[in-house]
């Protein structure tokens, strides 16, 4: 293989292509890819032939510039969540890793926005203070007589998210006479959506505990 050249352009680039963090030896296998050199004949920092220590030196300078942004990995874990990739080509486990200044700038401020909107959610359901939620099932014919929830002669329903009491919180509405288009579907539909609404609460709250309980690690 011919001389890499070895710039700073030419590591900020392999980490905007990467599109996450990278620990240091990553990183510099990384560059030298970028560069053409094969990644089944040169797989770790071992099989280059030279260069890989001005690569080390310039990701150091860099860092210490403030060009490059070196964190642990429970820091990126912090900021990028569930979309933090911790697989390594050198198997280093626990080692700082890498991103530019402008991936770190973006990535923590998805997590500034991220954690403001899980706040708002956890501030609404908290006002809400809703009780466990049932639902409770009317049809009707097509001349409006009430029937039972499952009578084949209904032809519009009325799908209740409705409290232990009675006192009705939403409410679903359908029409699915047999001339109207698909009225099998348009009933399915409307289920789906009454059973959403009926265990969004519930289903937000223990979203909403993993997320806190991943944060505190």
């Amino acid at each position: 293989m011919p001389p890499i050249t070895l710039n700073r352009d030419a590591v900020l680039n392999a980490l905007e292509a990467a599109g996450r963090p990278l620990q240091r030896y990553d990183l510099v296998m990384t560059v030298f890819w970028a560069a053409g050199y094969d990644r089944t004949t040169y797989r770790t920092v071992q099989d280059l032939p030279d260069g890989s220590l001005t690569c080390v030196q310039l990701i150091d300078r860099l860092h210490a510039e403030g060009e490059l942004i070196r964190l642990p990995s429970t820091k990126w874990r912090q900021i990028l969540g569930t979309a933090f990739d911790a697989t390594t080509i050198h198997g280093q486990r626990g080692y700082h890793w890498f991103a530019t200044r402008d991936q770190h700038t973006c990535w923590t401020q998805a997590d500034h926005d991220r954690a403001e909107r899980i706040t708002a959610i956890t501030a609404r359901l908290s006002a809400a203070n809703l009780p466990p939620l049932a639902l409770r099932r009317t049809g009707w014919s097509d001349n409006g007589a009430l029937l039972d929830a499952d009578d084949p002669e209904a032809v519009y329903t009325s799908l209740e998210i409705v409290e232990p009491h009675g006192a009705r919180v939403a409410e679903v509405l359908c029409t699915h006479a047999p001339d109207d288009e698909q009225p099998a579907d348009a009933l399915a539909d409307a289920e789906a959506t009454a059973d959403l609404l009926v265990h969004a609460p519930t289903d937000l709250a223990f979203l909403l505990t993993l997320i806190n309980d991943e944060a505190s690690r």
